[in-house]
């Protein structure tokens, strides 16, 4: 089967300097917003000693403030994003998250301190889907995948700078300083999208008419979602293999404390740069390996899906049954090969999705992934380590790393039928009957 066309960009499309300027600040952008998620991790012990809290409070501040109010706020916002301008949506999640930054540095109690990190989690959800929707209204198909793996080196810098800059400024001016200082880069980059950038036309990249990207009722909106057979498939079966990736994620460090006896700063140093170099390699080559063999057929972008499943799994059932020495150079390979799919699966998640509901779609996976990876990956291991416990001792947390493993097969077999659906639904969403055929290559 073949894939469809992608049609030439339209005569309205901006040049493409202006669509790298865009593309760099939201690169920018994103290594703001999880930055600032993630370096209260390195503030632990200073916040906890100043206000006084018990460890279940700095989890729920730390973490579940910020993820409880991004799924429940995520398509709200997306819906809005959709039927506003992506441009003012951009520019006020940056002011959101700063503001939200000074407030948790000027926290007195636990209460002010729960608000601040719960207004980063609004800031992040009024962020991601109009993000990446944006982009795929600015790049064709043929270079979307490429575009979105550059978009997602903002969040490998994030998760880097975050912890980093954080834990140094933190020792040097002390935590509240810190956040202070944390929060400039989104007040300087709010001011630069909103009088840099312009909205374009939904769909502009695709040459959709007005008539596709008209408004439509919610419920309608999402049956129209759920119509196109690939993008149920593709969500939930990238939501299991994030029920694998933070599984591991999330337990490893334990894992080599208890399995080998190592030092949790040793082991945090050691995991963050294999995760680090990991994703970064991983998601700069995705998206243009996707492009390139997505000329071909476009069934690529979703058997990339199917090699990151089960390629991912294979080399982390190899690091947990190795020796130490194994295990970060091989957490890293796993990150390597499964950010592979992430830029392809972004590609078809929005150009798969109605034009009129870009952002609501994008909102949809990521609620899917926060509740399905973020939330029972963790969970599920922390679980089944439990239960084998008391006849397995130590080697219990091993022994649930390896079983979550094998969701990998379910989330490979989901990119297999979504393979078979891929090429009709991208006929369908180009204007086409299925049965009419198609060019040998994107165009």
């Amino acid at each position: 089967m073949s894939p469809p066309p992608d049609p030439s960009p339209q005569p309205g499309l901006p040049s493409l300097a202006y669509r790298g300027w865009f593309l760099f600040l939201m690169m920018l952008v994103s290594a703001s917003v999880v930055g600032e998620r993630f370096m209260m991790a390195v503030m632990v012990g200073p916040i906890k000693a100043e206000l006084h809290l018990s460890d279940t409070q700095i989890g729920l501040a730390k973490d579940m403030a910020v993820t409880l109010v991004y799924i429940i706020a995520v398509i709200p916002l997306a819906r809005l994003a959709d039927r506003w301008s992506k441009r003012k949506i951009v520019t006020l999640a940056a002011v959101t998250w700063s503001v939200a930054v000074l407030l948790c540095g000027q926290a007195k109690s636990f209460l002010l301190l729960l608000v601040g990190r719960a207004a980063i989690g609004l800031g992040e959800g009024a962020f991601t889907p109009p993000s990446q929707s944006w982009i795929a209204d600015l790049f064709p198909m043929k270079q979307r995948a490429t575009a979105l793996a550059i978009f997602l080196l903002g969040a490998s810098l994030g998760h880097l700078t975050g912890p980093a800059l954080g834990g140094w400024l933190t020792s040097e001016y002390g935590w509240r300083h810190a956040m202070l200082m944390a929060a400039i880069p989104g007040f300087v980059l709010a001011p630069l999208v909103l009088l840099t950038l312009r909205d374009v036309a939904p769909g502009l990249a695709d040459g959709h008419s007005a008539e596709a990207t008209a408004r439509q009722p919610f419920g309608s909106t999402l049956r129209e979602i759920m119509a196109v057979r690939t993008l149920p498939l593709l969500i939930l079966g990238a939501s299991l293999t994030s029920l694998i990736t933070m599984g591991l994620v999330s337990w490893t460090p334990a894992y080599m404390e208890r399995s080998f006896g190592m030092s949790a700063r040793e082991a945090g140093l050691g995991m963050g740069g294999a995760l680090f170099l990991g994703s970064v390699i991983g998601h700069s080559l995705g998206g243009p390996i996707a492009d390139f063999l997505g000329r071909r057929d476009v069934r690529w972008y979703i058997w990339i899906q199917i090699f990151s499943a089960l390629g991912a799994m294979g080399v982390a059932f190899t690091m947990l049954s190795g020796p130490a020495g194994r295990v970060f150079p091989l957490i890293g390979l796993n990150m390597l090969i499964g950010g592979l799919s992430a830029a392809p699966l972004m590609a078809v998640i929005s150009t798969l999705a109605p034009v009129h509901a870009r952002s609501v779609t994008v909102a949809i996976l990521m609620v899917s992934i926060n509740i399905i990876g973020l939330g029972g990956g963790p969970l599920f291991v922390g679980w089944l380590s439990d239960t084998l416990a008391p006849l397995h001792g130590q080697e219990s947390l091993g022994m649930a790393m390896r079983a979550v493993l094998l969701v990998g097969v379910p989330a490979a077999f989901l990119s297999l039928l979504a393979s078979r659906t891929c090429v009709s639904d991208f006929a369908r969403c180009q204007g086409r009957s299925p049965g009419t055929p198609a060019p040998a290559t994107l165009h």
